[in-house]
């Protein structure tokens, strides 16, 4: 770790002299939009959010030359679990997606336009058309229930603004990558509309040591998005969204070690909503409602190509809310339903999974904006049935309390408190399977087991002044009644059962600056850094750290750009320390290496004509200084990996 804090050191030397001309009491020269945020559920200013948030925009995605979902997050600190191609989760203060099954899995919440994905897999999700993401760290049950327990990713698609513009991209890289992607995006009167495809494919990847990882491959990923509406009397609209995503023999080559030459998965997720927003001419008053649905399959095929495992989720879902904003309080009430009928190779019908929900948010300013309070309560009731008729009902209450105080227009600190909490799922309470076959016995549900549940503290400081942008932010979360499984000899079968919990805390920082902005430069120079440092990390039962979460995790870089002349380049590195594991390859290993890997991009203008359109030149190498690493036990990392790519903009 050494290494990382002489980069931190170099990093803060860069930025000597913009602090100190950010101190001078002229006025700047840039200033900054708000950023708004929607992680409350409404639109509203960043800078009075109670949590640490953090806000990627289209046009940083843009910068970052990020081709996926999962890059992005990775180079923001975010660590990720990735297989090869085909499942990828994201980690939060310690608890992460749950990438082979649907969202009721998982621990951090996905969502899709402020709704639920209906996946915890990354994979699944297009990047190429949308306009922000937002990540919440810490608990976001109060707005949207259960699984939300580490955090949020909010990922908001395009709509369509000003006049008709359009895209089209083919990239090529190493391991015969290619991709090709077209878009286009507008409004026209009332209507607006914004869409992209894309279609990829890929060979086998070769590892850092030379080594082929045979069947890393896919034979294709095509991915689809597409957001339209229509507005009428100004301030209303109705939106209709589809987004897709199919993944078609992507190579499942297990470990190295075991490098299995022809498993493959085939995936599939495809989300439709549809959307009615309005408020009154002076938005005192807005209103939304949201239907929406999501068909998500997973397959995977042995040896022989025939189907060792599937699982089929559909999901559907209402949510609707009214708010009300005075000069001294806002509120936002509402209620939420969703639905989950849930098939996989083990059951012989449906499970299903109800969930409605009622909520009431409040934030109040005082003090002339300077002191803000927030609050919220949420009820969830639960019907759960197995494909055998069991039935497990079960309800919770999540609250939440937040305040800033904004000691100036620069500087303001924050503390919030939220508990969260996870539902049991049907396989978990109902299930009872023979693995005896694999070499696992006879594994069996618990219909005793009571939800998951978290409470979260958390404080931090935000100082942002100009271009310049600083935060650190302390959380400590106390998680109870963790669902794992124990052996029981006398009946000789694994039961899952509420057996521990875990104590987790830690700091998070994050800083950023344009240099070139604060001396006046024509160019973008931006050094940049995030990090998460555990304090603590323990199992309450062993009092030993907990698996598969890195004491340290950071992303640093550096990004220079010059709009003028079409110009933009970035220097990522991340950093994960070593995590504890379960040995499932059989080596004896009980720790997983730390590792760094750096990313390079450049794009470039070559051709620009008002009337014409521009062409852009842009490449990109992953892994730069070749890093031999594994995220996962046993499945290695591609090797230095290189992209070139045309696009045309018009």
């Amino acid at each position: 770790m050494k290494k990382h804090y002489v980069i931190y050191v170099l990093l803060f030397i860069l930025s000597m002299p913009c602090l100190s001309k950010a101190g001078e009491e002229q006025e700047e020269k840039v200033k900054m939009e708000a950023v708004v945020v929607t992680s409350g559920r409404i639109e509203e200013k960043k800078e009075d959010v109670t949590t640490n948030i953090t806000v990627l925009g289209e046009e940083e995605i843009e910068k970052s030359s990020v081709t996926d979902l999962v890059d992005l997050l990775e180079e923001q600190g975010f660590f990720i679990r990735e297989y090869p191609n085909s499942l990828a989760s994201v980690s939060i203060r310690g608890f992460r997606t749950n990438t082979q099954g649907n969202d009721l899995d998982g621990y951090v919440l996905l969502l899709i336009n402020g709704r639920r994905a209906g996946t915890g897999n990354l994979a699944d999700i297009p990047l190429d058309n949308i306009e922000k993401v937002e990540i919440v760290r810490g608990p976001g049950a109060t707005q949207y229930g259960a699984s939300a327990v580490g955090g949020v990713v909010n990922i908001i698609t395009k709509q369509g603004k000003g006049d008709f513009s359009a895209y089209a991209e083919t990239r090529i890289g190493s391991w015969n990558n290619k991709k090709n992607s077209v878009g286009a995006s507008g409004k026209f009167n009332n209507f607006d509309f914004s869409l992209s495809g894309s279609i990829e494919s890929q060979d086998d990847y070769d590892t850092a040591n030379g080594q082929n990882y045979y069947n890393t491959g896919f034979d294709s990923k095509e991915r689809i998005s597409i957001d339209t509406g229509y507005t009428f009397l100004e301030t209303h609209r109705i939106g209709i969204t589809f987004s897709s995503y199919d993944g078609n023999e992507i190579g499942s080559p297990s470990y190295l070690s075991q490098n299995d030459l022809d498993a493959y998965v085939d995936s599939s997720n495809r989300n439709y909503d549809l959307t009615y927003t309005g408020s009154t001419a002076d938005s005192k008053l807005s209103w939304s409602f949201l239907y929406f649905r999501t068909d998500r399959k997973y397959s995977n095929f042995d040896d022989s190509a025939t189907m060792s495992y599937y699982q089929d989720t559909d999901q559907q879902g209402v949510q609707a809310q009214f708010s009300s904003d005075w000069d001294f309080i806002r509120l936002t009430g509402g209620v939420d339903w969703v639905h989950y009928d849930i098939t996989d190779i083990y059951s012989t019908g449906e499970n299903t999974y109800d969930n409605p929900a009622a909520f009431l948010l409040a934030k109040s300013k005082l003090l002339d904006g300077k002191l803000i309070f927030s609050a919220g309560l949420r009820f969830d009731k639960f019907d759960i049935e197995s494909d055998e008729g069991q039935t497990k009902s079960d309800e919770n209450l999540s609250p939440s309390i937040g305040a800033v105080y904004k000691f100036n227009k620069n500087l303001s600190i924050r503390a919030n408190y939220a508990e969260a909490f996870k539902m049991p799922t049907p396989d978990q309470l109902f299930m009872f399977t023979d693995y005896s076959a694999f070499g696992f016995g006879i594994w069996s549900g618990n219909e005793d087991l009571t939800p998951e549940k978290s409470k979260t503290y958390e404080v931090g400081m935000d100082y942002t002044k100009g271009t310049l942008s600083s935060s650190l932010t302390y959380f400590s979360t106390d998680f109870k009644d963790q669902i794992g499984y124990e052996y029981n000899a006398e009946e000789d079968i694994t039961q899952y059962k509420n057996i521990s919990g875990a104590e987790l805390s830690g700091i998070e920082w994050a800083f950023n600056v344009d240099i070139g902005d604060i001396f006046d430069w024509s160019w973008e120079l931006k050094p940049y850094t995030s990090l998460t440092y555990f304090i603590k990390n323990k199992n309450e039962e062993s009092n030993t750290d907990l698996s598969y979460n890195p004491e340290w995790s950071t992303s640093y870089g550096i990004r220079l750009s010059n709009p003028d002349v079409g110009f933009v380049s970035s220097l990522n590195f991340s950093y994960f320390s070593k995590q504890n594991i379960t040995d499932y390859e059989g080596t004896g290993a009980t720790t997983l290496p730390g590792y760094t890997v750096a990313n390079l991009s450049i794009s470039k203008e070559i051709i620009s004509y008002s009337s014409f359109g521009r062409l852009l030149l842009n490449g990109n190498i992953s892994n730069l200084f070749n890093e031999d690493y594994a995220a996962i036990q046993g499945y290695i990392a591609p090797g230095r990996t290189f992209n070139l790519g045309l696009r045309y903009e018009y």
